[in-house]
Protein backbone atom coordinates (compact mmCIF):
# COMPACT_ATOMS: atom_id res chain seq x y z
CA UNK A 1 0.00 0.00 0.00
CA UNK A 2 2.77 2.45 0.91
CA UNK A 3 4.64 1.78 -2.35
CA UNK A 4 1.42 2.23 -4.35
CA UNK A 5 0.83 5.62 -2.73
CA UNK A 6 4.38 6.70 -3.56
CA UNK A 7 3.92 5.69 -7.21
CA UNK A 8 0.69 7.70 -7.38
CA UNK A 9 2.54 10.62 -5.78
CA UNK A 10 5.19 10.59 -8.52
CA UNK A 11 2.57 10.29 -11.24
CA UNK A 12 1.01 13.50 -9.96
CA UNK A 13 4.41 15.17 -9.80
CA UNK A 14 5.15 14.31 -13.42
CA UNK A 15 1.83 15.73 -14.56
CA UNK A 16 2.55 18.94 -12.66
CA UNK A 17 6.04 19.11 -14.12
CA UNK A 18 4.62 19.51 -17.61
CA UNK A 19 2.44 22.47 -16.69
CA UNK A 20 5.17 25.06 -16.05
CA UNK A 21 7.65 25.86 -18.83
CA UNK A 22 9.17 29.14 -17.63
CA UNK A 23 12.06 27.55 -15.82
CA UNK A 24 13.59 24.09 -16.13
CA UNK A 25 15.71 22.13 -13.71
CA UNK A 26 17.59 18.89 -13.47
CA UNK A 27 15.96 17.51 -10.36
CA UNK A 28 18.09 14.38 -10.41
CA UNK A 29 21.23 16.48 -9.98
CA UNK A 30 19.61 18.60 -7.26
CA UNK A 31 18.47 15.47 -5.43
CA UNK A 32 21.94 13.90 -5.45
CA UNK A 33 23.51 17.08 -4.10
CA UNK A 34 20.83 17.46 -1.40
CA UNK A 35 21.12 13.83 -0.33
CA UNK A 36 24.90 14.00 0.14
CA UNK A 37 24.70 17.35 1.96
CA UNK A 38 22.00 16.02 4.28
CA UNK A 39 23.85 12.79 5.03
CA UNK A 40 27.08 14.65 5.81
CA UNK A 41 25.63 17.44 7.92
CA UNK A 42 22.26 16.58 9.48
CA UNK A 43 22.40 15.70 13.18
CA UNK A 44 19.47 13.32 12.90
CA UNK A 45 20.54 11.33 9.84
CA UNK A 46 22.46 8.57 11.58
CA UNK A 47 19.95 8.38 14.45
CA UNK A 48 17.03 7.58 12.13
CA UNK A 49 19.14 5.32 9.94
CA UNK A 50 20.04 3.24 12.99
CA UNK A 51 16.33 2.92 13.81
CA UNK A 52 14.96 2.13 10.35
CA UNK A 53 17.95 0.37 8.83
CA UNK A 54 20.04 0.73 5.67
CA UNK A 55 17.80 -1.56 3.64
CA UNK A 56 14.73 0.60 4.19
CA UNK A 57 16.71 3.74 3.39
CA UNK A 58 18.13 2.29 0.17
CA UNK A 59 14.67 1.21 -0.98
CA UNK A 60 13.33 4.70 -0.20
CA UNK A 61 16.15 6.31 -2.19
CA UNK A 62 15.78 4.03 -5.22
CA UNK A 63 12.12 4.92 -5.57
CA UNK A 64 12.80 8.65 -5.40
CA UNK A 65 15.87 8.50 -7.66
CA UNK A 66 13.76 6.98 -10.44
CA UNK A 67 11.14 9.66 -10.00
CA UNK A 68 13.20 12.82 -9.64
CA UNK A 69 15.24 12.11 -12.79
CA UNK A 70 12.08 12.78 -14.80
CA UNK A 71 11.17 16.04 -13.05
CA UNK A 72 12.04 19.30 -14.84
CA UNK A 73 9.77 21.72 -13.00
CA UNK A 74 11.68 23.34 -10.08
CA UNK A 75 8.58 23.62 -7.89
CA UNK A 76 7.78 19.95 -8.40
CA UNK A 77 11.39 19.11 -7.59
CA UNK A 78 11.18 21.01 -4.31
CA UNK A 79 7.95 19.24 -3.41
CA UNK A 80 9.38 15.79 -4.19
CA UNK A 81 12.49 16.37 -2.08
CA UNK A 82 10.42 17.57 0.84
CA UNK A 83 8.49 14.31 0.60
CA UNK A 84 11.76 12.37 0.60
CA UNK A 85 12.69 13.99 3.92
CA UNK A 86 9.65 12.56 5.68
CA UNK A 87 11.61 9.32 6.00
CA UNK A 88 13.51 11.15 8.76
CA UNK A 89 11.00 13.47 10.47
CA UNK A 90 7.91 15.60 10.00
CA UNK A 91 9.56 18.98 10.51
CA UNK A 92 12.84 20.83 10.89
CA UNK A 93 13.67 20.28 7.23
CA UNK A 94 13.51 22.76 4.40
CA UNK A 95 14.31 22.71 0.71
CA UNK A 96 13.58 25.87 -1.24
CA UNK A 97 14.04 27.25 -4.74
CA UNK A 98 16.05 30.44 -4.58
CA UNK A 99 14.67 33.44 -6.43
CA UNK A 100 16.24 33.93 -9.84
CA UNK A 101 17.11 37.53 -10.68
CA UNK A 102 18.97 38.86 -13.70
CA UNK A 103 21.03 41.76 -12.35
CA UNK A 104 20.87 43.62 -15.69
CA UNK A 105 17.33 43.06 -16.92
CA UNK A 106 15.51 42.16 -13.74
CA UNK A 107 14.23 39.00 -15.39
CA UNK A 108 13.54 36.08 -13.09
CA UNK A 109 14.47 33.46 -15.69
CA UNK A 110 18.24 33.80 -15.59
CA UNK A 111 21.09 35.39 -13.69
CA UNK A 112 22.31 35.12 -10.14
CA UNK A 113 20.28 33.29 -7.53
CA UNK A 114 19.08 35.01 -4.40
CA UNK A 115 17.22 33.67 -1.42
CA UNK A 116 13.48 33.92 -1.94
CA UNK A 117 11.55 36.33 0.26
CA UNK A 118 8.20 35.94 1.92
CA UNK A 119 5.94 38.91 1.24
CA UNK A 120 3.16 37.71 3.49
CA UNK A 121 2.45 40.32 6.15
CA UNK A 122 0.91 38.63 9.16
CA UNK A 123 0.50 40.13 12.58
CA UNK A 124 2.45 38.03 15.09
CA UNK A 125 2.43 40.70 17.77
CA UNK A 126 1.89 39.43 21.33
CA UNK A 127 -0.70 41.08 23.54
CA UNK A 128 -2.16 40.99 27.05
CA UNK A 129 -5.70 41.80 28.13
CA UNK A 130 -7.93 41.26 31.10
CA UNK A 131 -10.28 38.41 30.24
CA UNK A 132 -12.50 38.73 33.30
CA UNK A 133 -12.26 39.80 36.94
CA UNK A 134 -10.03 36.83 37.85
CA UNK A 135 -8.25 35.98 34.59
CA UNK A 136 -5.61 37.54 32.35
CA UNK A 137 -5.16 36.45 28.74
CA UNK A 138 -1.68 36.45 27.13
CA UNK A 139 -1.46 35.68 23.41
CA UNK A 140 1.93 34.76 21.88
CA UNK A 141 1.66 33.81 18.18
CA UNK A 142 5.39 33.22 17.70
CA UNK A 143 8.70 32.92 19.53
CA UNK A 144 10.61 34.24 16.52
CA UNK A 145 13.65 36.19 17.71
CA UNK A 146 12.37 39.29 15.91
CA UNK A 147 9.48 39.35 18.41
CA UNK A 148 11.49 38.83 21.59
CA UNK A 149 11.54 42.55 22.39
CA UNK A 150 7.80 42.78 21.78
CA UNK A 151 7.12 39.79 24.06
CA UNK A 152 9.32 41.20 26.81
CA UNK A 153 7.80 44.65 26.41
CA UNK A 154 4.18 43.53 26.58
CA UNK A 155 4.89 41.46 29.70
CA UNK A 156 6.70 44.30 31.45
CA UNK A 157 4.03 46.85 30.51
CA UNK A 158 1.29 44.60 31.90
CA UNK A 159 3.14 43.08 34.84
CA UNK A 160 0.88 44.76 37.40
CA UNK A 161 -2.20 43.23 35.74
CA UNK A 162 -0.61 39.79 35.32
CA UNK A 163 0.55 39.58 38.93
CA UNK A 164 -2.74 40.86 40.36
CA UNK A 165 -5.15 38.13 39.20
CA UNK A 166 -5.57 34.53 40.21
CA UNK A 167 -5.64 32.97 36.74
CA UNK A 168 -3.47 33.37 33.65
CA UNK A 169 -4.21 31.88 30.22
CA UNK A 170 -1.29 31.76 27.79
CA UNK A 171 -2.44 31.03 24.25
CA UNK A 172 0.35 29.76 21.96
CA UNK A 173 -1.80 28.05 19.34
CA UNK A 174 -0.12 27.94 15.90
CA UNK A 175 3.17 29.15 17.41
CA UNK A 176 5.69 27.19 15.36
CA UNK A 177 8.73 28.13 17.41
CA UNK A 178 11.63 30.54 17.08
CA UNK A 179 14.27 31.37 19.68
CA UNK A 180 14.36 29.95 23.21
CA UNK A 181 15.35 33.37 24.56
CA UNK A 182 11.95 34.68 23.50
CA UNK A 183 10.21 32.98 26.44
CA UNK A 184 12.74 34.04 29.09
CA UNK A 185 10.39 36.62 30.64
CA UNK A 186 7.48 34.19 30.84
CA UNK A 187 9.14 31.55 33.03
CA UNK A 188 9.38 33.72 36.19
CA UNK A 189 5.60 34.19 36.03
CA UNK A 190 5.05 30.42 36.07
CA UNK A 191 7.84 29.45 38.43
CA UNK A 192 7.24 27.24 41.47
CA UNK A 193 10.37 25.07 41.62
CA UNK A 194 13.71 24.60 39.79
CA UNK A 195 13.31 23.87 36.06
CA UNK A 196 15.60 21.28 34.53
CA UNK A 197 16.55 21.63 30.88
CA UNK A 198 18.33 18.79 29.07
CA UNK A 199 20.95 20.08 26.65
CA UNK A 200 21.92 19.14 23.08
CA UNK A 201 25.02 17.83 21.36
CA UNK A 202 26.13 19.50 18.13
CA UNK A 203 27.42 17.65 15.08
CA UNK A 204 30.76 19.09 13.99
CA UNK A 205 31.17 19.50 10.22
CA UNK A 206 32.80 22.30 8.19
CA UNK A 207 29.41 23.69 7.14
CA UNK A 208 27.72 23.27 10.53
CA UNK A 209 30.49 25.10 12.32
CA UNK A 210 30.09 28.16 10.10
CA UNK A 211 27.09 29.13 12.18
CA UNK A 212 29.46 30.50 14.84
CA UNK A 213 31.32 32.50 12.22
CA UNK A 214 27.95 33.93 11.19
CA UNK A 215 27.24 34.93 14.79
CA UNK A 216 30.67 36.51 15.20
CA UNK A 217 30.24 38.59 12.05
CA UNK A 218 27.05 40.25 13.29
CA UNK A 219 27.45 43.90 14.20
CA UNK A 220 25.24 43.64 17.29
CA UNK A 221 27.40 40.95 18.95
CA UNK A 222 29.41 42.11 21.96
CA UNK A 223 33.14 41.44 22.26
CA UNK A 224 32.52 39.04 25.16
CA UNK A 225 30.00 36.98 23.18
CA UNK A 226 32.29 37.02 20.16
CA UNK A 227 35.01 35.47 22.32
CA UNK A 228 32.57 32.78 23.54
CA UNK A 229 31.57 31.92 19.98
CA UNK A 230 35.22 31.71 18.97
CA UNK A 231 35.75 29.20 21.78
CA UNK A 232 32.80 27.13 20.56
CA UNK A 233 34.19 27.17 17.04
CA UNK A 234 37.62 26.02 18.20
CA UNK A 235 36.10 23.19 20.22
CA UNK A 236 33.94 22.01 17.32
CA UNK A 237 36.73 22.19 14.76
CA UNK A 238 38.85 19.98 17.00
CA UNK A 239 36.34 17.10 16.68
CA UNK A 240 35.21 16.83 13.04
CA UNK A 241 32.43 14.33 12.39
CA UNK A 242 31.62 13.96 16.10
CA UNK A 243 28.90 15.25 18.40
CA UNK A 244 30.28 17.93 20.71
CA UNK A 245 28.89 19.29 23.97
CA UNK A 246 29.18 23.07 24.28
CA UNK A 247 27.34 23.24 27.59
CA UNK A 248 26.58 21.06 30.60
CA UNK A 249 24.31 18.11 29.82
CA UNK A 250 21.61 19.43 32.18
CA UNK A 251 20.94 23.04 33.05
CA UNK A 252 18.79 24.00 36.04
CA UNK A 253 16.94 27.33 36.08
CA UNK A 254 16.17 28.95 39.41
CA UNK A 255 14.38 32.21 40.12
CA UNK A 256 14.41 34.23 43.32
CA UNK A 257 10.77 33.90 44.27
CA UNK A 258 7.43 32.23 43.65
CA UNK A 259 4.79 34.88 43.08
CA UNK A 260 1.43 34.75 44.85
CA UNK A 261 -0.44 35.45 41.59
CA UNK A 262 -1.12 33.97 39.18
CA UNK A 263 -2.01 30.86 41.15
CA UNK A 264 -3.19 28.89 38.11
CA UNK A 265 -1.77 28.99 34.58
CA UNK A 266 -3.42 27.37 31.57
CA UNK A 267 -1.45 27.10 28.32
CA UNK A 268 -3.56 26.53 25.21
CA UNK A 269 -1.74 24.42 22.58
CA UNK A 270 -2.49 22.69 19.27
CA UNK A 271 -1.01 20.53 16.55
CA UNK A 272 0.83 23.47 14.97
CA UNK A 273 3.11 24.02 17.97
CA UNK A 274 6.65 22.84 17.32
CA UNK A 275 10.32 23.46 17.99
CA UNK A 276 10.86 26.30 20.49
CA UNK A 277 7.15 26.27 21.37
CA UNK A 278 7.59 22.67 22.52
CA UNK A 279 10.79 23.59 24.36
CA UNK A 280 8.78 26.22 26.22
CA UNK A 281 6.17 23.60 27.16
CA UNK A 282 8.81 21.20 28.49
CA UNK A 283 9.97 23.95 30.85
CA UNK A 284 6.55 25.38 31.71
CA UNK A 285 4.87 22.10 32.60
CA UNK A 286 7.42 21.53 35.36
CA UNK A 287 5.62 24.24 37.33
CA UNK A 288 2.94 23.18 39.82
CA UNK A 289 0.79 26.06 38.54
CA UNK A 290 0.63 24.91 34.92
CA UNK A 291 -1.80 22.73 32.98
CA UNK A 292 -1.86 22.27 29.19
CA UNK A 293 -5.12 22.47 27.23
CA UNK A 294 -5.78 21.59 23.60
CA UNK A 295 -4.41 18.96 21.22
CA UNK A 296 -1.08 17.15 20.90
CA UNK A 297 1.72 19.30 19.48
CA UNK A 298 3.57 18.77 16.22
CA UNK A 299 6.60 16.89 17.50
CA UNK A 300 9.72 18.51 16.03
CA UNK A 301 12.19 19.18 18.81
CA UNK A 302 14.67 16.33 19.32
CA UNK A 303 16.68 17.14 16.18
CA UNK A 304 16.95 20.91 16.10
CA UNK A 305 18.89 24.14 15.53
CA UNK A 306 18.36 24.56 11.81
CA UNK A 307 21.10 25.76 9.50
CA UNK A 308 21.40 26.01 5.73
CA UNK A 309 23.64 25.21 2.79
CA UNK A 310 23.24 26.41 -0.80
CA UNK A 311 23.64 24.17 -3.84
CA UNK A 312 26.78 24.70 -6.00
CA UNK A 313 24.68 26.24 -8.80
CA UNK A 314 22.95 28.57 -6.35
CA UNK A 315 19.48 27.37 -7.32
CA UNK A 316 18.47 25.66 -4.09
CA UNK A 317 18.89 26.03 -0.33
CA UNK A 318 18.75 23.06 2.01
CA UNK A 319 17.73 23.63 5.63
CA UNK A 320 18.62 20.86 8.06
CA UNK A 321 19.53 20.42 11.76
CA UNK A 322 22.88 20.56 13.51
CA UNK A 323 22.00 19.37 17.04
CA UNK A 324 20.52 16.33 18.78
CA UNK A 325 18.84 16.38 22.18
CA UNK A 326 20.26 14.36 25.04
CA UNK A 327 16.67 13.34 25.85
CA UNK A 328 17.07 10.76 23.07
CA UNK A 329 16.12 7.92 23.29
CA UNK A 330 14.36 7.90 26.69
CA UNK A 331 12.12 10.96 26.26
CA UNK A 332 11.61 11.74 22.60
CA UNK A 333 9.26 14.36 21.17
CA UNK A 334 9.78 14.06 17.39
CA UNK A 335 6.87 12.51 15.50
CA UNK A 336 4.98 12.16 18.82
CA UNK A 337 4.48 15.65 20.18
CA UNK A 338 3.51 16.79 23.68
CA UNK A 339 0.07 15.76 24.91
CA UNK A 340 -2.21 18.17 26.80
CA UNK A 341 -3.42 17.59 30.34
CA UNK A 342 -6.91 18.50 29.13
CA UNK A 343 -7.66 17.24 25.61
CA UNK A 344 -10.08 19.51 23.75
CA UNK A 345 -11.87 17.25 21.28
CA UNK A 346 -13.65 18.24 18.08
CA UNK A 347 -16.99 18.62 19.84
CA UNK A 348 -15.61 21.85 21.31
CA UNK A 349 -15.42 24.49 18.52
CA UNK A 350 -12.02 26.14 18.28
CA UNK A 351 -13.54 29.57 18.83
CA UNK A 352 -14.88 28.26 22.15
CA UNK A 353 -11.59 26.95 23.50
CA UNK A 354 -10.82 30.12 25.42
CA UNK A 355 -14.14 30.37 27.31
CA UNK A 356 -14.05 26.61 27.92
CA UNK A 357 -10.59 26.84 29.49
CA UNK A 358 -11.62 29.89 31.51
CA UNK A 359 -14.65 28.06 32.89
CA UNK A 360 -12.51 25.12 34.04
CA UNK A 361 -10.06 27.48 35.73
CA UNK A 362 -12.88 29.13 37.68
CA UNK A 363 -13.57 25.79 39.32
CA UNK A 364 -9.98 25.18 40.43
Amino acid sequence: MKKTKQLIFFALIFLTSNITFAQKCNCGVAFKWMKIAFEENDAGFRYILDQKGNEAYEAHNKLFEKGVDKITNPDSCVFAIRQWAKFFRVGHFGFILNQVVDEKSGSQNAGTFKKSTNNTHLDYSPFVRAYDSTTVYLRIPTFDSRYKKAIDSVIHANSELIYSRRNLIIDIRDNGGGDDASFDEILPILYTNPIRDVSVARLSTPNNNKIWQDYMSRKDVSASNRAIYAGYLEKLNASPGKFVMLHDSVYTMRFKKVTRFPQNVAIIINENNGSTAEQFLLAARQSKKVKLFGTTTMGELDISNMYSITSPDGKYTLWYCISKSLRIPENTIDNKGISPDFFLDKSIPKNQWLPYVSEIMHNW
